[in-house]
């Protein structure tokens, strides 16, 4: 159950803010979320969960056809508890940028974490290069289906530039200005430590250049005959009205910026069956009865 707003965990955000989050927590849900489902029942070789990653911001960076799933959870725990639940993981080699896969046990072929051996200090986070890297090596075997979570577009947002990942917001930490009291982005934002617009424009660079890094290696896989999914765990918002004045993106807030998540698919074309009847049908239609 979500805490209290007068919960001492919760002594960091303002009364306010902590309020009006309560509030959500207990008037929205995420029932009737089909993404698990469709994880669990769709036929895909390779998924790619992005952390954090907008539908409508997707839609901006891919020029694909994004359809909308519904997510169960709207913060990474909640997701992993739900995922874990099904046994989502079950049967699948399980590729995580994300360090919160060391709160949960999964059932999974195997695990590797690669919070542990590929953090950038400099930048504070996993770049998606070595997690690709390795997804490939998987699919070129004769492995189970390949699950990998990447860590952006999540905060730090990281842009690419040419051939190099640099912070998209490079005053990343000052803005605590040595208050013990924030703890994390979502306080910072909402106590206006954080300029919110620079912050949305370097998420818009954060999920451009995911996508960008991620379709070479999609084009890779499905000329290999793969299939892949790319969805994501959850969104983010930035203090909007039509986002209930939220920030980043809090467990148990059922609000649609952070449960309507992109589902893309991508796979190698099946050369159509064509018999006699249907040449004669499509020579019909063109004029070309006999």
């Amino acid at each position: 159950m979500p805490e209290s707003p007068t919960a001492e965990t919760s002594a960091s955000e303002q009364l306010s803010y902590r309020l009006r989050k309560w509030l959500l927590q207990h008037a929205t849900s995420t029932v009737g979320a089909d993404q698990h489902q469709r994880i669990a029942e769709d036929d895909w070789d390779i998924l790619i969960i992005l952390d954090a990653c907008r539908l409508d911001t997707c839609r901006d960076a891919v020029d694909w056809p994004v359809q909308e799933v519904t997510t169960p959870a709207s913060c990474t725990p909640d997701w992993l508890a739900a995922a874990r639940d099904r046994n989502l993981f079950a049967d699948k080699t399980v590729l995580t940028a994300n360090p919160q896969y060391k709160k949960f046990e999964f059932e999974a072929d195997s695990l590797e974490h690669f919070w542990q051996s590929h953090w950038d200090e400099r930048r504070q986070t996993v770049l998606p290069e070595p997690v690709l890297d390795r997804v490939t090596e998987h699919v070129s075997g004769d492995g189970p289906p390949v699950i990998a979570h990447l860590q952006q577009p999540h905060w730090p947002y990281v842009a690419r530039i040419e051939d190099n990942w640099e912070l998209a917001y490079p005053d990343l930490g000052p803005w605590t200005d040595g208050d013990e009291e924030i703890a994390g982005m979502q306080v910072a934002m909402a106590r206006g430590k954080i300029d919110v617009e620079r912050a949305y424009n370097a998420y818009r660079a954060s999920v451009r250049s995911i996508w960008r890094t991620l379709l070479p290696a999609i084009e890779s896989w499905v000329a290999d005959g793969h299939s892949v999914v790319v969805t994501a765990d959850h969104g983010e918002v930035f203090g909007r009205l039509t986002e209930a004045t939220m920030y980043e993106h809090p467990c148990k807030v059922g609000i649609r910026p952070l449960t309507a998540v992109p589902w893309v698919e991508f796979g190698p074309s099946q050369p159509e069956s064509v018999d006699n009847g249907t040449v004669k049908d499509r020579l019909e239609a063109l004029g070309y009865a006999e």
